[in-house]
């Protein structure tokens, strides 16, 4: 079976000598784990849609009995210029794919956090890093996985609380600095990954060193 969706690339890791094993968030089919054959090659025409943070439009082939599809073509949409281009947006950009690919069951659609996902992306590619962007878009993440804080009493004020959930990108851009604040979400979040899930995210200690912690 030979089908189509977009895609945001999570992650990628090698097999064997001249393929890779690439988690694809696509918009329709949830994450997917794709075999990306010869891309290691130098003649490897899919290797740009082998990356990390590639948006692109895949074609995948689905062998019958197989839960394992192979990519065999696509175009990418973007690459994000401006995230790679810049060290500090190029972390937070992987540390938001990571967060989607821990909170993300396999084969499971979730156009809404795909589009959460994109739109942050979007924004951080246009404009920059910025303070609060990592806490409002995991929030957001968690919200929509069902582990949301939403309606978490103690903390920050209500608007600030509210502008973290549900505004824009450039509303988030716009909140104060505020340390209290930043002390309590970073604890909420830190406590949850490490009790409730298990998990280090590995991307954080990156992204905090070359960004701050706010």
């Amino acid at each position: 079976m030979i089908f189509c969706d977009y895609g945001i690339v999570l992650n990628r890791r090698q097999l064997r000598e001249n393929d890779r094993i690439v988690t694809v968030f696509t918009a329709a089919g949830g994450k997917l784990e794709v075999n990306f054959k010869g891309v290691r090659l130098a003649r490897g025409k899919l290797r740009a849609l082998s990356e990390p943070l590639a948006w692109g439009d895949f074609r995948f082939y689905l062998k019958k009995g197989s839960n394992f599809p192979v990519c065999t073509g696509g175009s990418a949409l973007s690459v994000f210029g401006g995230i790679r281009a810049d060290l500090r947006r190029l972390c937070l950009g992987l540390h938001f794919c990571e967060i989607v690919n821990r909170l993300t069951p396999a084969q499971q659609p979730a156009p809404e956090k795909y589009e959460l996902l994109l739109g942050a992306l979007q924004d951080l590619d246009a404009g920059g890093a910025a303070a609060w962007l990592r806490q409002a878009f995991t929030l957001r993440a968690l919200n929509l996985a069902g582990f949301g804080f939403r309606e978490t009493a103690a903390g920050p004020e209500a608007g600030f609380w509210d502008a973290l959930h549900d505004g824009t990108w450039a509303e988030v851009r716009a909140l104060p600095p505020d340390r209290e604040a930043g002390v309590f979400i970073d604890g909420l979040l830190g406590r949850f990954f490490s009790e409730h899930l298990g998990v280090e995210l590995r991307t954080l200690p990156f992204v905090q060193v070359v960004g701050g912690k706010g």
